[in-house]
Formats: C-alpha cells, sequence, structure tokens
C-alpha cells in the first residue's frame, strides 16, 4: 500500500522540480518570465496527459509493492536468501511495468483519436 501511494507523489514531486528546473535554465539563457514559461509549457499538456501519468505511477506502486511482497515472503536461505529475492523482485518488477507502459500507453493514444 505505501508504494501504491507514495510513487504518484514522488512522480508529481519530481514533475514540479523539473518544471521549475526548467524554467530557471529558460529564464537564464532568453529571459523569459515566469507566466510566459508556465502559460506555453502548460499549453500543449491536457488533462488526459496528466491523468495518464497519475494512473501510471499507481500501477506501477501497486506491481512494485505486490512482487516486492511476494519475493520477500517466500525467500530462503537466510541472508543469501534475502539478496537473491530483491534482485529477482527489481527483475521481474520491471518487466511487469514494461508490459503495463505498453498497454497503459495506448489506452491515452487511442482516446485521443476518438
Amino acid at each position: 500500500m505505501a508504494t501504491t501511494l507514495m510513487i504518484p507523489l514522488l512522480m508529481m514531486y519530481t514533475a514540479l522540480v523539473a518544471l521549475l528546473e526548467s524554467f530557471i535554465d529558460v529564464h537564464i539563457n532568453e529571459q523569459t518570465s515566469f507566466v510566459t514559461f508556465f502559460h506555453n509549457a502548460f499549453g500543449d499538456i491536457t488533462f488526459l496527459d496528466i491523468n495518464a501519468s497519475v494512473i501510471k505511477s499507481v500501477v506501477y506502486g501497486f506491481t512494485i509493492g505486490i512482487v516486492s511482497c511476494y519475493k520477500g515472503y517466500s525467500t530462503s536461505k537466510g541472508t543469501e536468501g534475502v539478496g537473491l529475492a530483491a534482485n529477482s523482485s527489481v527483475v521481474v518488477s520491471m518487466f511487469f511495468i514494461f508490459i503495463e507502459e505498453i498497454i497503459i500507453v495506448q489506452v491515452p493514444n487511442w482516446i485521443r483519436f476518438i
């Protein structure tokens, strides 16, 4: 449950930091005002894009949490098994996230063209 709730918060935080850092870069190089930058930055972003990002981060967080819990509970061989379970959970989570990314990206693209 923790990963399902915290990964979307981390995603929103990093998006905010990235936007602020990109504003600083554009402001230094082109002397653009804060209002102009954010008006242009959010001009092409729709709620569909934001919702897709939040939904993806929730699904990824859930996947990471479920896979890690399963691998952690089914480990054996003491500390060596914990290391192998942690490595295995990363690999399996990344595989599932790759598959989920393929599926989830298609839904907003399909909605956009309707």
